[in-house]
C-alpha cells in the first residue's frame, strides 16, 4: 500500500512555451509595424499622415498610390497589429494556465501538510484514525487520493482550455483573429476600438452610442475612441462629473476635467464656511447654544483645513500636466472622498505602478502619498533610466481606522473600484506595447490588493508588491492569481504590524510557506506611537533597500 509520504500528484510537465519570449516576438512585430509606418504612433490616427514618411523609406509614393496598393499597405499594417495582439493573448493564456497550475500544486502540498499536522497531534489522533480504519472508514491515503483526483480533474479542465486556445492561436496567426479574439484584445487593452474601426472590422461587443458610467472600462474607452473631436468636447461640457472619474477615459481628459473642478473648490469651501458662520451668528447668546456653537466652530475649522489641502494640491499640480507631469485622475472631498494623482502619464508610460495606501488614509493624505510616488518614480528611473515610468497615488477607497483594520469590510468595499481602475489603465494605454503594471499595497492597502486579486474581476497587473502587510486574505501567493515569483513582500524588523499578521487577514506574506519573493527592508525606527511605530511608514524613504527594490520591480527588473 502506498504511503502518504510517497504519493505524488502526477501532473504532466508544465508547458515549455515561455511567455516573455512570446511577448518579445510581439514587440518585434510592433517594431516592424512602427518602422513600416515611419513613426511610433497609433495606426488608427497616423495611417494616412504617415504615407509620405513611409514613401521616403521604400521609394513608393503611397500618398498617390492606387487603391489596390494602398489596401495592401493597410492590410500589412492590420496583419502586424493583429499578429502582435494574438501573440500577447497567447502569452496571457499561458500565464493564466501556469498560475492556475501552481495553485493546484500548492493545494496538493497543503493537503499532505495537513495530514502531517494531524499526526503531530500525537497519540489521540493515531488512535482515532486507527479506529476509523478498523471499521472500514477512509484511510489517510484514501483521503489524499480523493483530493488528488479532484485536483487532476481540475487540471485537465485548465489544460483543455489552454490546448483549445493554442489551436485557435495557430489558426488566427494564419487567417486573422476571430470576433471573440478581437473582443479579448480590446478588453485586455491590446487593441483600441479605433484600430478595429480603421481596419474596417466589426467590434463584437458593439460600441455604445452613449454611456451612463455602468459600462466596463474597455467599453468606455471604445465609446470615447468612436467620438469625433467635436463630440468629445461636447461630452466633456455636458457631463464633466461623470467623465472625470470614469475608468476608460484617457488620463489627459480626466486630468483636465478634475483640474477644472479642483480650481473651483476654494470658492465652494468659502461658501460653506460663510453659511456656517451665518448659522452661528444667528444663534442667541444663551447658554443653551454653547454646544451647537462648538460644533459649528469645529466644522469651520475642518473646512479651513480642507481648503489648505486643496490649495497645496493646486500648487503642486501646477498650471497643467505639461508643466509638472502630474495628472489628477479623481478628486472628491467628504467623508468618502477620493484623490488619485499620477506622477507621469499612465497612458504613455512603459511602466505603471499603483500605490494603494492603508489604515487612516483619507483624501487629505494625498500630499504624503504623492511624496511616496515621487520617490518610487526616482527609484524606477535609477533602475531603468531609458524607460518612461508613472506611479499613481490611489486614494480611491474608504480606508479603515485602526479598530476597523482588523476586519475585512473596508477591503471588500474597495474591490470593485481597484479592479476597475486597473482595467482602465489597460484600456487607455496608448503605446504600441502593453505597459508593465505593478500594484503596491502598503499596510491595509495590501489587504485591499489581496481581496481585489481574489475578486470576480481580478487585478489586472503584472506584479504585486506587499509592504508592511497584515495579510492578503490568502494562505499562499498562488491564491492571488499571480505566479509566486510575481508576488513580492517585505516587512521591516521594527514594524509593529508583525504583531498582527496571521490573525484575521490570512498568512504572513513574508513567511516561507506563503511562497512570495521576500525582499529586504531596513529594520526601521522603533520609535513612534504604538502599535505600529515609525518603521511601518519608512518603506518609501529615499535610499532605503525597500525603495530601491520596489523601483526595480516597477521597471520590470524582477
Amino acid at each position: 500500500m502506498t504511503s502518504v509520504e510517497d504519493m505524488t500528484l502526477g501532473l504532466p510537465d508544465p508547458i515549455e512555451a515561455d511567455p516573455p519570449t512570446i511577448r518579445s516576438g510581439a514587440e518585434e512585430l510592433d517594431e516592424l509595424h512602427a518602422d513600416m509606418l515611419g513613426q511610433s504612433g497609433d495606426t488608427d490616427s497616423q495611417m494616412r499622415s504617415s504615407a509620405n514618411q513611409f514613401t521616403d523609406r521604400i521609394a513608393w509614393d503611397i500618398s498617390s498610390a492606387s487603391a489596390d496598393e494602398l489596401m495592401a499597405w493597410e492590410e500589412a499594417s492590420r496583419a502586424l497589429t493583429y499578429g502582435a495582439g494574438i501573440l500577447r493573448l497567447w502569452a496571457g493564456d499561458i500565464d493564466t494556465y501556469l498560475t492556475d497550475r501552481a495553485d493546484i500544486v500548492q493545494r496538493w502540498q497543503q493537503a499532505k501538510a495537513d495530514i502531517q499536522a494531524l499526526r503531530g497531534m500525537g497519540r489521540d489522533y493515531a488512535i482515532g484514525q486507527a479506529v476509523v480504519e478498523l471499521f472500514g472508514g477512509e484511510t489517510e491515503a484514501d483521503r489524499l487520493a480523493a483530493t488528488r483526483e479532484e485536483l487532476r480533474s481540475e487540471h485537465a479542465g485548465i489544460w483543455g482550455t489552454l490546448m483549445t486556445r493554442a489551436e485557435r492561436t495557430k489558426i488566427e496567426l494564419r487567417t486573422g483573429p476571430s470576433k471573440e479574439s478581437l473582443e479579448r484584445m480590446v478588453e485586455a487593452g491590446l487593441l483600441t476600438a479605433g484600430q478595429i474601426a480603421t481596419y474596417g472590422d466589426h467590434y463584437p461587443a458593439m460600441v455604445p452610442d452613449e454611456i451612463d458610467g455602468s459600462e466596463p472600462p474597455h467599453l468606455v474607452n471604445a465609446w470615447w475612441d468612436s467620438l469625433t473631436e467635436e463630440e468629445r468636447e461636447q461630452a466633456m461640457a455636458d457631463d464633466p462629473d461623470l467623465l472625470r472619474d470614469l475608468d476608460g477615459i484617457p488620463a489627459d481628459v480626466r486630468d483636465q476635467l478634475n483640474r477644472d473642478y479642483l480650481a473651483e473648490e476654494p470658492d465652494r469651501i468659502d461658501s460653506e464656511i460663510e453659511d456656517l458662520r451665518e448659522e452661528r451668528e444667528a444663534l442667541s447668546n444663551g447658554p443653551g447654544h454653547d454646544g451647537k456653537r462648538r460644533i459649528l466652530d469645529n466644522q469651520i475649522e475642518e473646512l479651513e483645513a480642507e481648503k489648505g489641502v486643496v490649495e497645496t494640491l493646486l500648487d503642486d499640480l501646477g498650471d497643467s500636466s505639461a508643466d509638472t507631469d502630474k495628472f489628477l485622475l479623481a478628486f472628491e472631498r467628504g467623508d468618502n472622498g477620493r484623490a488619485i494623482v499620477s506622477q507621469g502619464n499612465p497612458d504613455t508610460a512603459d511602466n505603471v505602478a499603483t500605490l494603494v495606501p492603508g489604515t487612516t488614509t483619507t483624501w487629505q493624505s494625498i500630499e504624503g502619498q504623492m511624496g511616496r510616488a515621487d520617490n518610487l518614480v526616482l527609484a524606477a528611473e535609477n533602475a531603468d533610466e531609458d524607460a518612461d515610468h508613472a506611479v499613481i497615488s490611489w486614494i480611491g477607497y474608504d480606508a479603515p481606522n485602526i479598530p476597523e483594520a482588523a476586519g475585512k469590510g473596508r477591503a471588500e468595499g474597495a474591490v470593485d473600484d481597484l479592479s476597475s481602475f486597473q482595467d482602465g489603465l489597460r484600456a487607455t494605454h496608448r503605446n504600441s506595447s502593453q505597459s508593465n503594471n505593478t500594484v503596491i499595497g502598503h499596510s491595509y492597502g495590501s489587504t485591499v490588493v489581496g481581496h481585489t486579486a481574489q475578486g470576480d474581476g481580478g487585478l489586472n497587473a503584472d506584479e504585486i508588491v506587499l509592504v508592511g502587510s497584515p495579510g492578503t486574505n490568502s494562505r499562499h501567493a498562488s491564491e492571488l492569481g499571480f505566479l509566486a515569483e510575481d508576488v513580492h513582500a517585505s516587512t521591516a524588523e521594527n514594524d509593529g504590524i508583525t504583531g498582527f499578521t496571521g490573525l484575521t487577514h490570512g498568512a504572513d506574506p513574508t513567511s516561507p510557506d506563503f511562497g512570495a519573493t521576500v525582499f529586504e527592508s531596513a529594520p526601521g525606527s522603533s520609535d513612534g506611537a504604538w502599535p505600529l511605530r515609525d518603521a511601518h511608514s519608512q518603506y518609501f524613504l529615499d535610499g532605503s533597500p525597500s525603495l530601491r527594490y520596489m523601483g526595480e520591480v516597477i521597471a520590470g527588473n524582477h
